[in-house]
């Protein structure tokens, strides 16, 4: 779950993911550190219980897929 502390450290990124350029997409799944909080990011429109929000592409399924590999493995 990301907590007051995490939304601010991250209060500079864009608040829908989706709309972020590769490289920013990238800087913003960096600066994530722990499963708990990719999987916030991931499953954001079940947490914010919002649908309409737009789903991730094909690049950003597989940059978050591959981000949780390397929280995984020490990354």
């Amino acid at each position: 779950m990301i907590h007051e502390a995490d939304l601010k450290r991250l209060s500079w990124k864009s608040p829908d993911y989706t709309k972020l350029k590769e490289k920013d997409f990238m800087l913003a799944l960096k600066d994530i550190h722990t499963i708990e909080e990719l999987e916030g990011i991931a499953n954001r429109r079940k947490w914010l219980n919002n649908h309409q929000l737009q789903t991730w592409s094909d690049w950003q399924r597989e940059a978050i897929i591959n981000r949780k590999w390397e929280i995984d493995n020490g990354g």
